[in-house]
C-alpha cells in the first residue's frame, strides 16, 4: 500500500507483510464515500472486534549483514539501501535493506472479548506508517486498513472511540492503493526479511501466517477482488500466480512459493517447467497491472 504504508501488507504486509505497499494507483475504484467508520464496521461484522493495533506492540524486523546487525546513513527515503546484497534478508519491494520496519500479530476477539483463533491481524510499520491485514482464516474474507498520512502509530484509537474517522484513511482511499495487485495470492506476503520472525506465542510458527490455497476474497466494495486464472499446469497445481512485478528486490517471479525464505539468492533455476511458467507471465501481462 502506498503513502508510506503497506503495503503491504499488508505491509504488506505486509507487504506483508502485512504488507502494505501500493502497486499502483486504480483510475477505477470506487469511491463509495464511506468513512473508514463504515468500514471498520463492515469488517467486524466477520472478523469480530478490531483490537487495539499499535506499532509500540510490533516486533522489528532484523537488519543484518553476515549475521551482524548494521545500519545505514540517513537518506530522504529513510534509512537503507536499495542494493539486496547489502543485507542478508531483503525486503521484496522498495529499499531492499531498510532498518527499524515492524510487524506485528494480534489474534481475533469474539464479541464477549475472548480469543476467536480462526481470525488474526497483521500489521505492518514502516516510515511511520501502520497498515493492518485483517483476515478470516476459514473463509478467506479479508479486510485492509491504514492511518492518515503522519498518523500517531502507536496510539490510533478503536472503531469504538472518538476520531475514529480521524485517525484512519477511508476505504476508498485505501483502495486506491490496490493493495490486492501485490496480495494477490494471499493476503500475506512472505519475503526473506519477514520470515526471520516467529509467533512469540508459538515459535515453531512463522509470524506471518501462511494461508496457502485456503479460500481468499476481500471486504469492502471500493476493492477490487484478487484476480485468478482457470491455467491448469504443473505450476498452478501448486502455486497461485502472483502477477506484480514490484517484488524486484529478488526473484519472487510469477509465482507465490511456500516460506520460509532463507536466502534471497539461493533458488532453483532448472528450466523444467519452462512453458508452464510462460503461459502464466503470457496471463499475468494480459492483465495490465
Amino acid at each position: 500500500m502506498k503513502n508510506k504504508v503497506v503495503t503491504v501488507l499488508v505491509l504488506g504486509l505486509l507487504t506483508t507483510i502485512f504488507l502494505f505497499e501500493s502497486c499502483k494507483k486504480d483510475d477505477d475504484i470506487i469511491d463509495s464515500r464511506r468513512t473508514a467508520l463504515d468500514y471498520a464496521y463492515e469488517c467486524e461484522a466477520v472478523l469480530g472486534p478490531l483490537p487495539r493495533f499499535s506499532c509500540a506492540d510490533a516486533i522489528e524486523v532484523p537488519t543484518t549483514k553476515n549475521g551482524i546487525p548494521i545500519t545505514f546513513p540517513m537518506e530522504e527515503e529513510g534509512s537503507g539501501s536499495t542494493n539486496p546484497n547489502d543485507c542478508d534478508h531483503p525486503w521484496a519491494f522498495g529499499m531492499a535493506c531498510q532498518t527499524e520496519n515492524k510487524v506485528g500479530r494480534y489474534s481475533g476477539l469474539n464479541a464477549d472479548g475472548t480469543e476467536n483463533p480462526d481470525v488474526v491481524f497483521i500489521t505492518f510499520c514502516r516510515d511511520g506508517g501502520l497498515g493492518v491485514i485483517g483476515h478470516k482464516l476459514s473463509t478467506g474474507e479479508t479486510c485492509f486498513f491504514s492511518i492518515i498520512d503522519g498518523g500517531d502509530s502507536n496510539n490510533p484509537p478503536k472503531s469504538d472511540e472518538a476520531g475514529y474517522n480521524e485517525a484512519w484513511m477511508t476505504p476508498s482511499v485505501v483502495a486506491a492503493d490496490k493493495c490486492q495487485n501485490c496480495h494477490m495470492a494471499s493476503p500475506f506476503l512472505h519475503t526473506p526479511a519477514v520470515d526471520q520472525l516467529t509467533n512469540p506465542e508459538n515459535p515453531t510458527d512463522l509470524l506471518i501466517p501462511f494461508t496457502g490455497n485456503n479460500p481468499y476474497s476481500i471486504i469492502g466494495a471500493e476493492f477490487h477482488q484478487p484476480h485468478t486464472t482457470n491455467i491448469q499446469n504443473s505450476c498452478t497445481s501448486c502455486h497461485r500466480p502472483q502477477c506484480t512485478q514490484h517484488f524486484e528486490n529478488y526473484p519472487l517471479d510469477e509465482l507465490v512459493m511456500p516460506p520460509p525464505f532463507q536466502n534471497a539468492t539461493n533458488f532453483d533455476h532448472n528450466t523444467i517447467s519452462d512453458a508452464d511458467r510462460e503461459a502464466i507471465r503470457n496471463w499475468c501481462n494480459s492483465l495490465n497491472l
